[in-house]
């Protein structure tokens, strides 16, 4: 160990560090700074950036010893008396952040960039911070918050709002997440990974590395045959802890190890010896579809596939390397097809993305007593609940999972992941185990589905839909965890929101021999959006209809059931498209720069179900003597504005500013139950429950106050914790002091939602609301380089009624730029079976400088959600349209049509060469 001297916030210090550490570790771990997180380890995303003498640099890429001498400022050394500072309250002001885990190094970007360029233009703003990445806010909120700080900086008068605690810890580097967490005497857990995509597992030799002094416990796959369950997943339970015969993916688990420290853990990884043999990698759709494919799974899996509605069949492993099959019929096809004008027959392809959402996955598992208590950043804490008791024989009541905010999570972090071998070495280490991955790891954890998709549509000559014929087959990839529940979603939506006499949709679910597939923001709408919204294109340009007119003919209206046996159109789509037409200029041309640019111009409506299956949530909202209230529920918020949401909903009902609102702690022991955290249920669902209880507990405390009063319960009003009967105004606490002889009491109420089965639905269960977004893209291709920029892009939602619009607007933009680095560049990259671009250096995200020049979102709320006050949820709407819109403009640019994701200059130049090669195209058939 060394002494490390350096001035870390303007004060002195100095620390014990090892002469390899990396400043990120002495900064987070000796130093106290927790704001410095490590998400990418790469020095790629910028995450734990600090300043070394005022100049930005990556905490996880630098050595410790470089800060020798010199003055380190992290985001905590930023504020002012305690405050936040100019660059902090500007993030505050503006919105500047979602989930926060970004937002210290943003922070720090912003405040170097400020101390050189003091009145920057966007422009300028956009190419500083295009250094680091956001996940969550698409940029734009980003870029106000840079502008609002120079602003502040030159003398501007700051906004006399309040901040909220969240926003202050986001901005000061507060510890808020799990991977902040530190208990005493926590051991680090590591795992080992399978370095081949397909192979038998014939030896694990784990002697030198349990004889490596620091080693708590060492698991492999024979561990945990012996568990009650050792397989997980959410409908087919076919992963296993850890690979026990067989490694099925490059990056599979084959042993997990917890040591003193992750030093001593990676190095008892080392000494494990594995023997391996290979087998031929089954990488893809054809691959595992193809005759004498070599099986991925010799037998079936445990798991049953849950009761379906009206005109569904399903069947679970149906046929070799095939998980699971969803058919779903409406009226008849046959007839349909038979007097059809046209039929267009099309097949789309649909690249993979990783999540990369920059916190870890990571878990805390601790023995309790006969059971266990857990910390982990995942989306279902109940559910996780259910999950670890049955795979390791516990009693429900003996586990304890404890939720914090995440750092992002776009599915990654839904159902079962790192969890159960975590508590099982805790469980065998006897002692608290703290289990984190790096991005890498991640990458290698779960994926998004690469698909393709067949669509066959039957058109009348005026272009009314009269059936269509579709086709899924979704890449899930090793392990089935939730790609039959988005195989179901995929098959549903693939109709768009259109209306049609007859469907008849199958939808697949084929084993590969890559990353497992799972939830991924827009849940199986992204891939049948992008399909249906193209075909609906390329159909319009076949008939020489307006591709505007001819979805205003098809689209359904306000009232409309979606299919039979399910729930109305909530939304006004005709509205909806109008208005983003009206935003792009649809129907104008500009002129393009030069003579080997074309511009074109797109539009698409993304479409999907939203709020789950079935739902069920619960709530409980307590007021203190006070009058404040506190909200308990199970919703975890990772950015989406969530616990800002529910403190409104609560405010309006009582009367409270939502200051006084707090948000209590997710403990499955303590807060009321949830089904989690999918599908956009937030507002919904979640809302509603929310919404109930505190009506509850507004007729309890009326009927306190109405007895204390004399009055009648009916004639009472509540406004700030003061009970107005009248012209009499009575503080709430002088009537608790009086009655509970001067101590203090509380008033609770609970609510709940149950989404009811209804077998007349498709899904078993009407849908909660739609989700719509329309999409406008212009663009702009090169005819000689192929590349493809979008110059604007518009698009939309419908909030119903927007509770908390900045949180609203930041969803639909962020969502947004996920979908345009998917249609432009974004996708995990195989070849032969191995992933060529898993690690955060190779992966391309997008960046600042990857936004349109005009990129508008557009809040609607057209009042018809069934949420609270009208309210509906717009977390995945955003990225459902966006692809297909711009393969829209392309065509209208250049005339060609691209059908597989992403457009990449070669794909786009090998279109226009096949267009050149063969200028005579097939109209209608």
């Amino acid at each position: 160990m060394s002494r490390l001297s350096f001035v870390l916030d303007g004060e002195p210090r100095t620390v014990e560090a090892d002469p390899t550490a990396l400043l990120a570790d002495v900064l987070a771990g000796p130093a106290g700074r927790p704001s410095v997180r490590v998400a990418c380890d790469h020095g790629v995303c910028g995450a734990c950036t600090v300043l070394v003498d005022g100049r930005p640099a990556t905490a996880c890429s630098t050595l410790a010893l470089a800060a020798e001498g010199r003055s380190v400022t992290t985001v905590a050394g930023l504020t002012e008396d305690g405050a936040p500072g100019p660059v902090q309250r500007a993030f505050i002001e503006a919105k500047g952040f979602q989930c926060g885990m970004c937002t210290a190094g943003m922070i720090l970007l912003a405040e170097a960039f400020l101390a050189r360029t003091p009145d920057p233009t966007r422009t300028e703003v956009r190419r500083a911070i295009g250094a680091n990445v956001c996940r969550c806010t698409g940029y734009r909120a980003i870029e106000d918050a840079v502008l609002r700080a120079a602003a502040l900086k030159r003398g501007a008068a700051p906004s006399p709002e309040p901040a909220r605690p969240d926003e202050i810890a986001k901005t000061t580097g507060q510890p808020i997440f799990t991977t902040d967490l530190k208990l005493p005497d926590t051991a680090e857990g590591a795992l080992l990974r399978s370095p081949h995509p397909h192979a038998l597992v014939r030896a694990v030799r784990t002697e030198r590395a349990r004889a490596l002094p620091g080693v708590l416990a060492v698991l492999t796959g024979a561990d945990i045959l012996a568990l009650p369950h050792p397989t997980y997943g959410l409908w087919v339970k076919d992963q296993p802890l850890l690979a026990v015969d067989r490694v099925r993916h490059v990056g599979d688990p084959v042993a997990a190890v917890a040591a003193r420290d992750a030093a001593t853990a990676r190095a008892a990884l080392r000494l494990i010896e594995v023997d391996y043999e290979p087998l031929p990698p089954v990488a893809t759709l054809d691959d595992a579809l193809a005759d004498g494919a070599p099986p991925i799974f010799d037998g079936p899996s445990p798991g049953a596939i849950p009761p379906h509605g009206a005109g569904v069949t399903t069947a679970k492993e149906p046929a070799p390397n095939v998980l699971y099959r969803f058919r779903h019929m409406v009226g008849d096809a046959d007839e349909a097809f038979a007097r059809a004008d046209h039929v267009f027959t099309d097949t789309f392809e649909v690249s993979r993305m990783t999540h990369a959402a920059l916190e870890p996955i990571v878990t805390i598992a601790r023995p309790m007593g006969e059971g266990l208590e857990i910390w982990s950043s995942n989306q279902d804490p109940f559910l996780l609940r259910q999950d670890i008791r049955e795979i390791l024989g516990l009693a429900e009541h003996a586990v304890r999972v404890r939720t914090l905010p995440l750092g992002g999570g776009f599915g990654a972090k839904s159902f079962c992941k790192l969890e159960p071998i975590t508590a099982l070495l805790a469980l065998r280490a006897r002692r608290a185990v703290r289990l984190a991955i790096s991005m890498d790891e991640s990458i290698l954890t779960l994926s998004q589905h690469a698909g393709r998709l067949t669509l066959s549509t039957a058109v009348a000559a005026d272009g009314r839909f009269l059936a269509r014929r579709a086709t899924i087959q979704l890449d899930g990839g090793a392990y089935a965890d939730a790609s039959c529940l988005v195989a179901d979603k995929a098959g549903y939506r693939v109709g768009g929101p259109y209306r049609w006499e007859a469907l008849d949709v199958t939808a697949e679910v084929v084993r590969t021999t890559t990353v497992p597939a799972g939830s991924y923001r827009g849940f199986g709408g992204t891939q049948a959006s992008f399909a249906s919204e193209s075909q609906v294109d390329m159909i319009a340009r076949r008939l020489g209809l307006d591709p505007a007119e001819i979805r205003r003919r098809n689209l359904l209206a306000p009232g409309e059931p979606y299919r039979p046996g399910d729930s109305a159109i909530d939304c006004d789509l005709a509205a909806g498209l109008a208005a983003v037409a009206a935003r792009i200029g649809w129907g104008e041309r500009a002129a393009s720069a030069s003579d080997t640019v074309a511009r074109g111009k797109g539009l698409a409506i993304g479409f999907k179900d939203a709020g789950g299956q079935g739902r069920f949530a619960q709530a409980r909202v307590k007021v203190t003597a006070e009058g404040d209230a506190i909200v308990s529920c199970a919703t975890v918020d990772m950015g989406q504005g969530a616990s800002e949401l529910f403190r409104r909903i609560v405010g309006r009902v009582l009367g409270l500013d939502p200051a006084r609102v707090a948000r209590a702690e997710i403990d499955t022991d303590q807060t009321a139950f949830d089904q989690g955290t999918h599908a956009s249920s937030a507002t919904a669902v979640t809302g509603e429950a929310v919404r109930r209880a505190a009506e509850a507990v507004r007729t309890r405390i009326f009927d306190f106050a109405g007895r204390r009063l004399g009055a009648d319960p009916a004639d009472l009003a509540l406004a700030e914790g003061t009970i107005r009967a009248g012209n009499t105004h009575t503080p709430l606490k002088r009537l608790v002091l009086d009655y509970y002889g001067g101590l203090s009491a509380e008033f609770t109420g609970e609510g709940e939602v149950k989404i009811e089965a209804d077998p007349a639905a498709a899904l078993n269960a009407p849908i909660v609301y739609w989700m719509p977004n329309w999409v406008g893209a212009e663009v702009e291709v090169d005819r000689e380089t192929g590349v493809v920029r979008v110059l604007h892009l518009v698009t939309a939602a419908d909030a119903g009624h927007a509770m908390v619009p900045e949180a609203v607007r930041g969803q639909i933009e962020g969502a947004a730029m996920q979908g345009l680095a998917q249609a432009l560049f974004e996708r995990l990259d195989y070849a032969d079976g191995i992933l060529r671009n898993g690690t955060p250096q190779t992966y391309r995200l997008p960046l600042a400088t990857d936004q349109p020049a005009a990129f508008d979102a557009v809040v609607l709320e057209q009042g018809l959600g069934r949420g609270p006050f009208g309210a509906k949820g717009v977390g995945e709407a955003g990225i459902l349209g966006v692809a297909s819109a711009v393969a829209n403009a392309i065509e209208d640019a250049v005339g060609v049509r691209l059908t597989s994701l992403p457009f990449t200059p070669d794909r786009v130049l090998a279109a226009l060469d096949a267009k050149a090669q063969q200028p005579a195209a097939e109209a209608v058939e």
